[in-house]
């Protein structure tokens, strides 16, 4: 039988950025991307692809309440500094009250947009950057 309760829905996640819940955030995308080498051996007809590593990256989007943020940045990379976050992404699901939580570390904000608005529209904040590690801290099974 279908059960519409069995979905998880983004609506009841939360995320934090070294220990600061960001309330403007509504959505968080964290990616791995796997690096792989092509191999061919003699005698296989084959390309067999090789696990050399992985990349990290995500987006943090959500509503611009404030440019603290982005003046420390701005401050920042001009003087060559490139500051490392951590972020906590935890999506519970209120039904069972599990939830799935992750931990991003190394995290480096890769794109800075300080005024990005329209008339007659919330002004909205996309925060892309890149991570060195993930560890898991619950799954929802």
């Amino acid at each position: 039988m279908f059960d519409d309760n069995k979905f998880l829905k983004g609506t009841s996640g939360e995320v934090f950025l070294n220990n600061t819940k960001l309330i403007e955030i509504n959505k968080i995308n964290i990616k791995m991307t796997g690096q792989f080498e092509d191999f061919a051996p003699v005698g296989d007809y084959c390309t067999h692809h090789i696990y050399t590593g992985y990349d990290g990256e995500g987006t943090l989007e959500g509503a611009r309440i404030n440019t603290g943020e982005d003046a420390n940045l701005i401050e920042m990379w001009q003087n060559g500094i490139t500051p490392n976050y951590t972020i906590y992404s935890n999506l519970v699901d209120p039904n069972t009250g599990k939830s799935e939580k992750y931990m991003v570390t190394g995290v480096q904000f890769t794109e800075i947009t300080p005024a990005d608005w329209e008339a007659k529209t919330v002004a909205k904040r996309s925060m892309p950057f890149t991570f060195t590690g993930i560890k898991v801290l619950s799954t929802i099974e």
